[in-house]
């Protein structure tokens, strides 16, 4: 397509230099892998002098990149979000519209399923009793969804993904391979005599709509009631997702977080990877917390929260948890050493 076509479709303004005309446009690429024809991406400055040898047909930038000398001859699309433009174009480029490929022969459907219309139900599939798969939704092999389950229309669940009895799954959703949805959440007591005795997970897990969920992610049933993931929300691989806890509305989450029963986390948040909660905390709306962050409070709206211990040459890092162990009793001298300065004064 030509760029003005481009540009039009990813809400960008196109910037020519004077006297060029638009050019035919074949695809989308980074910045180290872009060709001649294809449209690519450039994030801050620390980019441009990769952009010189560049043989890319246009750049997406921001206001403030297209205003540099460096980028004065070339073909600009400027986006108030550059890299929201740049997905956009990705979008035109390569999504393909949906194809229904049928049901397969050998689906197990138990007594009550219903399958929507226009699906694409691949081999290997069970559907258990009682359950409704909506309109234009794809299976891939080894699907086992269980009793009582609902799957909203345009939803997509990949290879070897297992969802428990009465979970309900939204539309547009996407669940990608390996994941669990709707495994007992981990609750256990001692009994009389100290063996652990099971707490009877008898909650469900419900997915709201526009949802994705990556590979090998497990989100547990709650012990009553309902584990919760709102609208929108995205969810990277390996992740677990305790009982009874509730994910707000576009709130992103990144590899490795481990949320404990019962927290609560509000809108539009962002959590970075290996973090883990506490047990019945809530982190407010917009709040950001920084990768493998120990959550052990609750969190207010907008807050910007981390702490980690980096990496450092290993022989000083022994000395330091030495001096750590430490720290009570250095902290006691010294409080003593400060008292004698205020009484001689």
């Amino acid at each position: 397509m030509l760029l003005n076509e481009l540009a039009l479709r990813i809400q960008a303004e196109l910037r020519l230099p004077e006297g060029c005309a638009a050019p035919d446009i074949c695809g989308v690429a980074p910045l180290a892998e872009a060709c001649e024809g294809e449209v690519t991406f450039i994030a801050d400055d620390a980019r441009l002098d990769a952009a010189d040898g560049c043989p890319a047909a246009a750049f997406i930038v921001s206001a403030k990149l297209a205003v540099k000398p460096e980028l004065s001859r070339r073909a600009l699309l400027v986006a108030v979000q550059p890299k929201l433009a740049f997905a956009r174009a990705i979008h035109v480029f390569y999504s393909r519209p949906y194809t229904p490929r049928g049901v397969s022969d050998d689906l197990k459907m138990g007594a009550g399923s219903e399958v929507g219309s226009d699906c694409s139900i691949h081999p290997r599939v069970v559907i258990g009793r009682d359950s409704v798969i909506g309109d234009r939704v794809t299976l891939h092999p080894g699907v086992v969804i269980g009793d009582r389950c609902r799957i909203g229309d345009d939803t997509e669940i990949f290879a070897n993904v297992s969802i428990y009895d009465d979970t309900a799954v939204g539309a547009r959703c996407r669940i990608h391979s390996g994941t669990v949805i709707g495994a007992d959440g981990f609750s256990f007591t001692p009994d009389e005599e100290g063996r652990q005795y099971k707490l009877l997970q008898v909650g469900r897990v419900v997915i709201e709509d526009d949802v994705e969920i990556g590979a090998n992610c497990c989100v547990d049933r709650a012990g009553f009631g309902e584990t919760r993931l709102r609208r929108g929300s995205k969810f990277d691989n390996l992740i677990q997702i305790g009982h009874n806890c509730e994910i707000g509305e576009d709130t992103v989450v990144a590899a490795l977080a481990g949320f404990s029963g019962g927290t609560k986390v509000g809108r539009r948040c962002i959590i970075a990877g290996q973090i883990g909660t506490n047990q019945h905390i809530t982190v407010g709306d917009g709040a950001i917390i920084t990768a493998r962050t120990g959550v052990t409070k609750s969190v207010e709206p907008g807050r910007l929260v981390g702490g980690m211990m980096p990496a450092m040459d290993y022989q000083k890092w022994r000395r330091a948890q030495v001096l750590y162990a430490r720290l009570p009793e250095l902290f006691e001298r010294i409080r003593k050493l400060e008292q004698g300065a205020r009484a001689e004064d």
